[in-house]
């Protein structure tokens, strides 16, 4: 009698001790072990940049300013792997060793592989893409499916993102999607939809920050316990940039890229994207939803946990600039 309620209890400690999160938890999901293994592959940002032996992987968040990042990176003349470099118009499809091609004359260069698709990643893991060295950035929506098949112990890499109000993020994804005929998120039937509607019974992209760093399906039910884990994957793992200091953060990520901001080309395309007449890529006017308003407050409330996590970007973001000027070589 006295082992059973020894044992009750040492169960009841452990359980309250693993929900504090001072003691990890038991195996649970291949999902679970999957974060934790992804974490030996990429470096900690204690890790000073070595740019010649790591790749960086840029995760792209749609709708903050992604697409212009990779704009200007094409413009300063950095090889990119993304989804067009496996584009069948290009040819480079069914390539089976890795080769950087440059499209035309456009001055881009592309690494023959797609790191979107799970197909792509597998494959671009197939080819050694890593191990080639031959790509400057990796872009992927697929963070934690690229983290875990693209590196590994020999070959980490770091992460790059650029971060947006969740809920200003959602409402400029429901109206670009209306008028975006090129891209696959297209949704012509949203066009003549109320966004409170959408926002109530349409929007099934909620709480995306936090399901993704803390490694959880996009359908999944998130709560405290996964935003602790994705506060931790954040503060330890990647390197935040802010769409609303979008200079700033080029010169962040360009530190860890090992780019040289005082090459002519590099200089004219940071003041081609900053400077005067500023440029801006995929860009979509459209009318403005108040905070506070019903669609707003609707969104704000199913993206509860991704506000909280931006807020601690946002602390982050402030804390990163001092870790930064503080490293060898570091942003004056």
């Amino acid at each position: 009698m006295r082992a059973a309620l020894l044992l009750a209890l040492l169960a009841a400690v452990g359980a309250l001790l693993r929900e504090c999160d001072l003691l990890p938890s038991p195996p649970q999901s291949h999902s679970s072990r999957r974060n934790l293994l992804a974490r030996y592959h990429i470096k900690p940002l204690t890790a000073a940049p070595n740019p010649s032996r790591e790749t960086a992987l840029f995760w792209h968040i749609p709708k903050s300013g992604g697409t212009t990042l990779k704009s200007l990176y094409k413009c300063m003349n950095q090889t990119l792997a993304v989804r067009v470099g496996a584009e069948p118009r290009f040819g480079h499809h069914e390539d089976t060793e890795v080769v950087v091609f440059e499209p035309g004359r456009t001055g881009a260069n592309y690494v023959n592989v797609d790191t979107i698709s799970r197909p792509g990643i597998l494959r671009a893991k197939e080819m050694g893409l890593v191990p080639s060295g031959m790509a400057d950035l990796i872009v992927t929506s697929n963070l934690n499916f690229a983290v875990e098949h693209l590196y590994d112990k020999a070959n980490k890499g770091r992460i790059l993102s650029l971060f947006r109000h969740p809920v200003d993020r959602l409402i400029s994804k429901f109206f670009y999607s209306q008028v975006a005929t090129w891209e696959r998120s297209y949704h012509p039937g949203w066009k003549d939809m109320d966004i409170l509607h959408w926002a109530e019974h349409v929007n099934n992209e909620n709480n995306i920050l936090t399901k993704t760093l803390a490694d959880r399906d996009v359908n999944d039910v998130v709560g405290e316990k996964d935003l602790r884990r994705a506060r931790m994957t954040l503060q330890t793992r990647v390197i935040v940039g802010l769409m609303t200091e979008m200079e700033e953060s080029v010169h962040r990520f360009n530190y860890f890229l090992g780019i040289d901001e005082s090459i002519e080309r590099n200089a004219r395309c940071l003041n081609e994207y900053f400077g005067h007449g500023v440029k801006k890529t995929n860009a979509n006017l459209h009318p403005k939803v108040e905070e506070g308003s019903p669609a707003w407050n609707v969104l704000a409330e199913k993206n509860a946990l991704d506000i909280r996590l931006y807020e601690d970007i946002l602390h982050l973001f402030a804390a990163q600039r001092e870790l930064i000027r503080s490293g060898p070589n570091g942003l004056d």
